[in-house]
């Protein structure tokens, strides 16, 4: 952290953070965090980001400055926040050198300036401790909001397995400079939007039972987006329906891309012993334990059984440990 702060603190060229495609709350609310600290600070610096800033987050100080990627512009510096590499921007990012601050378990190195720690729920944790550490006084209200949206997100409000005693010490700390947890908790998970819904509808339809009910699987098609009206951010969260099914250790959901219907995004969710990381990265992507996803391409059923195979092959290890 000490490296990242200096490195940071002597840079004096253009800078732009940017975050992965399909962006969560911890993606966004680590850019908006550390802009709005670095704005303070008299940086000439820029954030953006591949996707749509879903709805969930529209509340936060600052969207309206997040820029679209890719931008033509080359930039001294790019801080990757949140993402194991540059590639999960989906699109080029331009700047001649690059920083990463996150708490994923692989990825690339940019160099010793880097702040990467695994042991982390979530990279607004990290950029917590770096801003806190750096100039405390400069936290304000705006930015403790943007940092606790990604800790009550990428913890699943409190409830995930990454939890640690130090998480309710940071939680604490945002509160006291200005984070208000009821008016938070609204915005992100009391605002759905009826297209949203009318596509849940759809999609708790293509509910599927598998290994005995351990596993449950959910499927977005594109038609459901045609049909509906929603996007692709609206199905944030839907996975979790799936998983907090009574008997279920294991679910996932297919969300077939609006644009590249022969694609899908997968997310992959997990309670208990499993880790579904393991699962993800023999498909290709990776994550975290409880939390992980990839990208397939393929027709709906052979994409399915192909994750089906990877899951009943971990099934089976653990149950032979």
């Amino acid at each position: 952290m000490e490296k990242t702060i200096e490195k940071l603190d002597n840079f004096n060229g253009s800078i732009l953070i940017f975050t992965h495609e399909n962006p969560d709350g911890d993606g966004i609310g680590s850019m908006l965090a550390l802009y709005k600290f670095l704005k303070k600070k008299g940086k000439n610096i820029d954030m953006a980001m591949k996707d749509e800033l879903p709805h969930t987050y529209d509340f936060l100080s600052n969207v309206d400055k997040i820029k679209k990627l890719p931008v033509d512009k080359v930039y001294d510096l790019g801080i990757l926040v949140d993402a194991a590499g540059v590639f999960r921007a989906g699109t080029e990012v331009k700047a001649k050198e690059f920083m990463r601050i996150d708490h994923h378990r692989e990825g690339e190195k940019y160099g010793d300036w880097d702040y990467v720690d695994i042991t982390a729920p979530s990279t607004t944790t990290l950029v917590a401790k770096l801003l806190k550490s750096w100039d405390e006084k400069l936290i304000d209200k705006d930015i403790a909001e943007s940092l606790y949206v990604g800790l009550l997100t990428d913890t699943g409000s409190f409830r995930h397995s990454n939890i640690t005693p130090e998480i309710f010490d940071i939680a604490k700390f945002l509160v006291k400079k200005g984070a208000d947890p009821v008016y938070i908790s609204h915005k992100v998970f009391e605002r759905n939007k009826p297209e949203a819904i009318k596509l849940l509808n759809k999609v708790l339809s293509t509910l599927q039972f598998h290994e005995g009910g351990k596993v449950a699987s959910l499927t977005v098609r594109k038609k459901f987006f045609d049909d509906t009206g929603a996007k692709e951010e609206d199905t944030e969260g839907f996975v979790n329906f799936a998983r907090g099914i009574d008997g279920v250790d294991i679910a996932f959901i297919m969300i077939q891309k609006p644009n590249r219907p022969d694609t899908w995004r997968v997310s992959l969710r997990s309670k208990g012993k499993y880790n579904v990381q393991e699962i993800a990265k023999e498909l290709g992507g990776g994550g975290h334990r409880n939390a992980s996803g990839c990208r397939l391409n393929g027709e709906e059923d052979e994409v399915r059984e192909r994750i089906l195979r990877v899951i009943n092959k971990k099934l089976k290890e653990e149950e032979n440990k």
